[in-house]
């Protein structure tokens, strides 16, 4: 899977009609990967989490998850 995630450096270059890094609940994340709703939370614990102020939603990055499986799926 070749995925690339830009650097703060580069996000800041952005213009301001261009869209934001995408955020991925749970619920999406469950989806997007076919994985059960424990599966999601567990590889949830292990990323760095965004909580917005007044939400109680938490949500991740989908560039950390994309590094986080590419450095830790094995397959078989």
């Amino acid at each position: 899977m070749n995925v690339h995630v830009l650097t703060r450096h580069e996000s800041r270059g952005r213009a301001t009609g261009e869209s934001l890094p995408r955020l991925l609940d749970c619920k999406h994340l469950r989806e997007e990967l076919g994985i059960t709703r424990a599966a999601a939370e567990a590889i949830m614990r292990q990323l760095p989490v965004i909580e917005p102020p007044g939400l109680r939603k938490v949500y991740v990055r989908r560039g950390d998850v994309a590094h986080f499986l590419e450095d830790n799926l094995r397959v078989k």
